[in-house]
């Protein structure tokens, strides 16, 4: 046991990676999570088939980051995984990001071929462009490729990047806006994709194993934790903490919603269960022109399990706006008058030195499994 001290607060991927990395640099960690088990938006759970899901929709591992990737191994094995998401329009389905088979399907050869053309000049030294880019072009045909693609495929309510952009922000459907020049199939670029053999909850657990790390699950953090009026100092217990606090939740609650509460997505995810090998082709397919299911995805062809006759899907329903919810949010809402209130409580969080918010719900935007890890990564190297 080291004798300096840390508190982490909320154990998704964000907290327990940190946590982890905390104690192997030598802390004494103590962890908080309001819900009865850690994960997350990563968390799974086992159907009555055997099939592992991810209760809260696909979230792939990628990275062009080789040491988060080792972190990573250290708490589990990994196998090669590519992932494949396919779009259903009408009675057309093609591959996302667009690729040129998908062009062809939809626009027909010959103006797939002088769209492929255009977007080689255009555009000499990109593989895949986004629709903001080809909006911006000067070439009326790539404008209207992206007009397409926004009023197509973008029509779901996702966060943008930034107000403004056509690009999700979030990390499932961040290549939903791209158009690639070849026939590349494969949702996402990085070097290293690949998936827990055991899932990522066994990981998460993994991580937590450390007797510098004591877990205390089903508690609220904020029954024991206080701020100061000032800002300047965190209570434990009514008593000061010196150490770093890494706080992973939503910021607004840590000051009782001093300027409102924050808005969040969410999104409900039903399950059904099938008596077949497969039903579909790709892990995931995106209907956007369907009001009521607008992602379904197959868990088995994500996590490769072998049981044969069965099979499960999830569909999930349009997003919802949602303030002060208990329930695992999806992704922060991205909008200017809800990035001006965020900045508000973040500069309350400067006033305090041993906060440290980190996270996709702290810092009110989203990341990928890759970039939460790294974000704690360099968390802990800089204390």
């Amino acid at each position: 046991m080291g004798s300096k001290e840390a508190i982490v607060i909320g154990l998704g991927i964000t907290g327990c990676s940190a946590a982890r990395m905390l104690a192997d640099a030598g802390y004494s960690v103590s962890c908080f999570e309001r819900a009865s088990h850690v994960g997350g938006r990563l968390f799974e759970d086992i159907r009555a088939n055997g099939i592992r899901v991810q209760v809260y929709g696909p979230r792939i591992f990628h990275t062009d980051n080789e040491s988060v990737y080792r972190f990573l191994m250290r708490f589990g094995s990994f196998y090669p995984y590519r992932h494949r998401v396919l779009l259903s329009l009408g009675d057309k389905t093609v591959p996302l990001p667009l690729n040129a088979h998908s062009l062809e399907t939809l626009f027909g050869d010959n103006h797939a071929h002088q769209l492929l053309i255009r977007l080689q000049t255009y555009f000499p030294d990109k593989k895949r462009i986004s629709a903001d880019e080809l909006i911006r072009s000067k070439d009326k045909m790539l404008i209207d490729l992206g007009r397409y693609i926004i009023e197509n495929i973008l029509t779901l309510s996702v966060n943008r990047q930034a107000p403004g952009s056509f690009i999700p922000a979030d990390d499932s459907y961040k290549n939903d806006a791209m158009v690639d020049i070849g026939t590349d199939d494969c949702y996402y670029e990085d070097s290293i994709q690949a998936m827990p053999m055991q899932g990522f909850l066994p990981l998460m657990e993994s991580m937590l194993d450390h007797p510098a790390i004591t877990t205390y699950l089903n508690m609220d953090a904020l029954s024991r934790i206080s701020i100061l009026e000032n800002s300047s100092r965190i209570l434990l217990d009514g008593v000061p903490f010196n150490g770093p606090v890494i706080f992973t939740p939503s910021v607004d609650r840590l000051f009782n919603y001093r300027f409102g509460a924050l808005p969040y997505r969410a999104t409900k995810i039903t399950f059904q269960d099938a008596e077949r090998d497969f039903c579909n082709e790709s892990a995931v397919i995106v209907t956007p022109k369907d009001r009521e299911i607008v992602r379904i995805t197959e868990s088995k062809q994500i996590t490769l399990q072998d049981i044969d006759g069965h099979t499960t899907l999830s569909m999930e329903t349009p997003y919802q706006t949602m303030v002060r919810a208990h329930t695992e949010p999806f992704e922060p809402e991205m909008t200017e008058a809800n990035l001006a209130i965020q900045a508000k409580y973040m500069e309350l969080v400067k006033d305090c030195p041993t906060l440290i918010p980190l996270g996709r719900m702290a810092t009110y935007r989203n990341m990928s499994i890759a970039e939460s890890i790294e974000q704690a990564q360099k968390m802990v190297a800089s204390l």
